[in-house]
């Protein structure tokens, strides 16, 4: 690829880097941006990983979690002192300015080099180099090609193939999405033979939540859970006081949305979230039913087609009162069969 042969010549001196995840990260802007940076410290650059927001804290185990900079309610001049001066900025997972959040200020930054790693569509025209494949299960996909054309496949060690697996294994919902390719699986297979322990991290993943967390599921399930059978669309409304009931960490929401999506004949999840002023919503859909344009026209958001997310400044009941008139407005395809 030329952008990677533009990318390894601007590298090819250490160099000081700062690597930024989107807000709220998720495993595959995680996993990648870590794995990014373990490929860039064995090269010999100085690298910084920052996160706008804090990481789901069944993430913390993964190698060199510990080296990222949170800068959540820090400000501009405290961020900074992180990362100040660089010479290379990469975006991971995200090239839309607004996935960026409080950070999005660093992306106006003329006197560096800006690189976007993802697989998102309609990306931004703010970076100097674009590494991005909408084809792709995962932004961790994409850094693993780049990898490889880059440095070699011994340059994907055990820690970094572990960093990529986690990105690749969430983002395709454990491999059931349909943007899961042959290629796809080709790639975790390289992976695994790298070392990586696939049982041991899906039970870190999965198999690793606190008590609270699973009573909040079971409160959600029985109380939370709201069924529109014949729009097959189900959804979860979350209130401020569920978080303080369940003592609830960051990540504990996650996968909430996929129990919505596994009710039989439903073709559209969501779960709203109130958390202070902002309603924030995860959409999941199957078939033809274009979560990431709900996600755009509505609620200032985005993703893929059948995984998305968006916010609403409206209160909580003005938001699940307009998520309603979305579903029954007839506009997008909601139509079962067996098949879907």
């Amino acid at each position: 690829m030329h952008a990677i042969s533009i990318l390894k010549e601007q590298l090819a001196s250490p160099k000081r880097v700062a690597i930024v995840m989107h807000t709220k990260p998720d495993a595959d802007a995680f996993g990648t941006s870590l794995a990014l940076a373990l490929f860039l410290r064995a090269q010999g650059h100085m690298v910084q990983v920052i996160a706008p927001t804090h990481y789901p804290n069944f993430l913390s185990w993964l190698p060199a979690a510990d080296t990222v900079f949170v800068a959540e309610n820090e400000d501009e001049e405290t961020i900074m002192q992180h990362i100040e001066p660089i010479d290379v900025l990469f975006c991971v997972d995200f090239s839309t300015t607004s996935r960026a959040g409080t950070l999005a200020f660093l992306l106006q930054k003329t006197n560096v080099l800006k690189v976007i790693i993802d697989h998102h569509t309609e990306p931004e025209d703010f970076a100097d180099i674009l590494i991005w494949d909408i084809k792709a299960a995962a932004s961790a996909q994409v850094a693993f090609e780049l990898f490889k054309e880059w440095g070699g496949e011994e340059q994907i060690t055990k820690d970094i193939a572990t960093c990529l697996y986690v990105g690749i294994l969430t983002d395709t919902n454990s491999f059931k999405n349909p943007n899961t390719t042959a290629q796809t699986h080709r790639i975790v297979a390289e992976l695994i033979d790298r070392g990586v322990d696939t049982a041991g991290n899906q039970r870190l993943i999965y198999d690793n939540k606190t008590l609270n967390k699973l009573l909040f599921f079971s409160f959600a399930v029985s109380q939370r859970l709201v069924v529109l059978p014949e729009f097959h669309t189900a959804y979860f409304v979350i209130q401020k006081e569920d978080y303080k009931r369940y003592d609830l960490q960051n990540g504990d929401t996650e996968g909430l949305v996929d129990y919505a999506l596994s009710l039989k004949g439903t073709l559209l999840g969501a779960v709203l979230k109130e958390k202070d002023d902002t309603i924030y919503l995860s959409l999941r859909s199957v078939g033809d039913v274009p979560a990431n344009l709900i996600a755009k026209k509505y609620f200032q958001g985005g993703g893929h087609k059948n995984a998305a997310g968006g916010t609403s400044k409206f209160s909580l009941t003005e938001t699940v009162d307009h998520f309603e008139s979305i579903v029954r407005s007839g506009q997008f395809k909601f139509q079962y069969t067996n098949e879907t």
